[in-house]
């Protein structure tokens, strides 16, 4: 018995990545968004000639991925599994919980909007119909790619990093972490067109900031990223495929379109309530 109890130890010990390797996580950071800031625009200008703007403003990220992965072989030399997770396996339930319970709570708020409000809402025409079709696969492909590498470059490597690769450590600081990482995930978004025509700017900045800090404070609770993934590719899905604003940063061809003012208390209480409905319902969730 007491050797079975061992063996299942060092079974534990084996699934998790503590060895600290702050270097070189740092540098897998500074060089993908060197490919982001660098080589992004010039993807971008290659791509515009084909007419699409998804396309366009999605290829920054798509140089960034390259980025990352040009890192990963020459720097990281670890699987991604052990980047994303400290568990012996990829959470895969817990991933699907966080996006449908986030996604399902973004439906719901836009259904209560479109009642209270629906003086700021369009329709999509009739004609759009079959562009929206030829456009779906993209979004599905391409928008969790974006989400994803956004959430290994600016909360996974530097959480990481801070914490000397493990997410089980004390609770100061996982509100340290968190902190920092609402910090680094608000900075690359201040130069968004939302945030530059918001009514409120300081709202769409705490907007930013808190999904930073909320996010990164469950996936060290779970010890593993499954619902930084899924949230932040709930939202992003959500925005180009269900309802999005002829300003957005991110344009696409949504079922709705939008003028409701951006940077409200409304957006900001949205979030809020998402966020703590994704915390209360994944609250029991087990290892894999």
């Amino acid at each position: 018995m007491e050797k079975a109890v061992k063996n299942q130890r060092n079974c534990d010990n084996a699934s998790h990545t503590y060895e600290p390797r702050p270097l070189a996580f740092a540098l897998s950071m500074v060089l993908s968004v060197l490919a982001w800031l660098l080589l992004g625009p010039l993807l971008a200008r290659m791509i515009e000639p084909l007419g699409n703007p998804y396309l366009t403003a999605n290829a920054p990220f798509l140089a960034m991925a390259g980025g990352f992965l040009a890192a990963r072989k020459l720097l990281l030399k670890q699987p991604l599994r052990s980047l994303i997770t400290d568990h012996p396996a990829f959470q895969t339930s817990l991933f699907i919980k966080s996006f449908l319970i986030y996604f399902a709570s973004a439906t719901l708020f836009l259904i209560i909007d479109v009642w209270r409000n629906p003086h700021f809402y369009q329709p999509m025409d009739n004609s759009s119909i079959s562009a929206y079709l030829l456009l779906l696969p993209l979004v599905l492909l391409f928008t969790p790619l974006q989400t994803s590498i956004e959430e290994l470059v600016f909360r996974m490597l530097p959480v990481r990093t801070i914490n000397g690769n493990r997410l089980d450590t004390t609770a100061i600081m996982q509100i340290v972490t968190s902190l920092i990482s609402a910090l680094l995930f608000a900075l690359p978004h201040l130069g968004n067109r939302e945030v530059a025509i918001a009514s409120n700017r300081l709202v769409v900045v705490l907007y930013y900031a808190l999904f930073g800090f909320v996010v990164t404070y469950m996936c060290m609770k779970y010890k593993g990223f499954e619902t930084a993934l899924a949230i932040h590719a709930a939202n992003n899905l959500f925005i180009a495929l269900v309802c999005n604003s002829p300003s957005s940063s991110l344009p696409s061809l949504p079922l709705l379109e939008t003028s409701r003012p951006i940077g409200t208390v409304y957006d900001l209480g949205q979030l809020c309530i998402s966020l703590a409905l994704v915390l209360f319902l994944t609250r029991n969730q087990k290892e894999s």
